[in-house]
């Protein structure tokens, strides 16, 4: 079977992570590793002990033959540019989220990846995560019947330590709460749930570190007539939280807990499904290795990953519609798609 050759773009924790998972991959091959700082791509070799190449600048991964796919691993404000410029060169893209922070760059990749005809995945990983698969597989067996309303949260305080928090507070880097932590829930809500059509939003800031509203709340209006809510504060005073409840016609699911007559019809409380729920906002115990399975496998059948950046440009499109909405002090926003 065709060995895959990937290099990656970046050289921080969740670089180590896409690393960690293609060293895992029986399909996979780290034909190099390119970072800003030299040293840092040296570092990430050396400790995982990688036998590769190390470019001097990108334009120099891009043009390696040997090179079939190309993680994305940078701070957000990045993302587009250089997915555009992988798929220009004909290379397919596991790129981090955000897809992008600016509607026009988000729409623009769009293009070149629908030119260039690359597969392609964005790590939106907490699909990965076993609570969400479940929620998928019970939706899927119409456990709850036809989805009424849909409400996901993310709750993370970032800290001073967080690896990326020199410049997740800042806006033009970042992009915005929704943008780079709330996005997570966007994609799991328009998972469950569908096609998001109108979003109106809140923000609120109560730190002076960040340079945009940390506290975000959004009201959705799905293609399919249901309504919802997504939720996003990158400065709660909890554990990390991210959050899925689902009300449908014929039962409810609240995270790992299902109500479901038609599954379970004498049911007369919530029953606990035991799963592994989101708990850590640190990388390490992310499920890249899924993710990047998944993708691998794409590849090697020819056939489009999902998330892939099509699918991503809508989270992205309804996240900044929600900063948009946000910023009017509340009006509503419609997603054009």
């Amino acid at each position: 079977m065709k060995e895959i050759g990937v290099a990656i773009m970046g050289a921080g924790a969740v670089s180590r992570e896409h690393a960690k998972a293609y060293l895992k991959n029986p399909h996979t091959r780290i034909i190099g590793v390119c970072s800003r700082r030299e040293e840092s791509a040296k570092r990430l070799v050396e400790e995982l002990g990688l036998e590769c190449a190390l470019y001097p600048n990108y334009e120099a991964l891009l043009s390696d033959d040997r090179v079939d796919a190309v993680s994305i691993c940078m701070p957000n404000y990045l993302h587009a540019r250089l997915a555009t410029q992988a798929a220009r060169a004909r290379k397919h893209i596991v790129l981090e989220k955000p897809v992008g922070i600016h509607l026009d760059e988000v729409r623009g990749l769009r293009e070149s990846v629908r030119e260039a005809g690359v597969l392609s995945i964005v790590s939106f990983v907490f699909r990965w995560n076993p609570m969400v698969q479940t929620i998928r597989t019970l939706l899927d067996q119409g456990a709850i019947g036809e989805i009424v309303y849909a409400e996901c949260d993310f709750w993370h305080g970032i800290k001073p330590t967080f690896p990326s928090y020199e410049w997740i507070r800042r806006r033009e880097f970042a992009g915005g709460a929704f943008i780079t932590g709330g996005c997570h829930v966007v994609d799991l809500i328009r998972y469950c749930a569908g096609e998001v059509v109108e979003v109106s939003a809140r923000s609120i800031r109560r730190r002076p570190d960040f340079d945009y509203p940390t506290t975000l709340v959004a009201t959705l209006k799905f293609a399919s007539g249901a309504i919802g809510k997504v939720g996003c504060s990158l400065e709660a005073h909890c554990p990390f939280t991210i959050g899925v409840h689902l009300l449908g016609t014929e039962g409810t699911i609240r995270d790992n807990r299902l109500y479901s007559k038609r599954l379970l019809p004498g049911q007369t409380d919530f029953a606990t499904i035991p799963t592994i729920v989101p708990s850590s906002g640190d990388v390490r115990y992310h499920p890249f290795t899924a993710e990047i399975d998944h993708f691998v496998e794409c590849v090697l059948e020819g056939r489009q990953p999902t998330p892939n950046i099509e699918e991503a440009c809508k989270t992205q499109e309804v996240c900044l519609a929600a900063e948009l909405s946000a910023q009017r002090e509340g009006e509503t926003v419609r997603i054009e798609g």
